[in-house]
């Protein structure tokens, strides 16, 4: 009976850590609307360093057309524009005024 219980708030505690994560995480994504080239409702947010990123479960390919409340943040692997983007598609984002990377720039909270 001892050990069940151990296993109990062992289980207990790791799914409260991870739920908490997962709300604190949420909680610096923001979700817009961006016109094309690359349109759609995305989730983002704004590294420490300045640049944006997108909710991505790969590092590669944005979460295009999901809300905040589709995501898990726990398996979240972002796409960071900047040197990382250039690094995958040639390109950092900025260079073109249109392009999700720069736009989310303008809308921070």
């Amino acid at each position: 009976m001892k050990n069940y219980k151990s296993t109990a708030v062992a289980v207990l505690f790791t799914s409260l850590f991870c739920a908490e994560n997962s709300s604190i995480a949420a909680e610096r994504w923001q979700e817009r609307t961006f016109p094309p080239p690359n349109g759609g409702r995305l989730v983002f947010a704004i590294t420490a360093g300045g640049n944006p990123e997108c909710a991505s479960y790969d590092g590669r390919s944005c979460l295009w057309g999901q809300s905040i409340g589709d995501i898990d943040f726990t398996k979240v692997k972002p796409l960071v524009c900047g040197p990382v983007h250039r690094k995958l598609y040639g390109v950092t984002g900025y260079e073109d005024p249109n392009h999700w990377c720069n736009l989310a720039l303008s809308r921070r909270r």
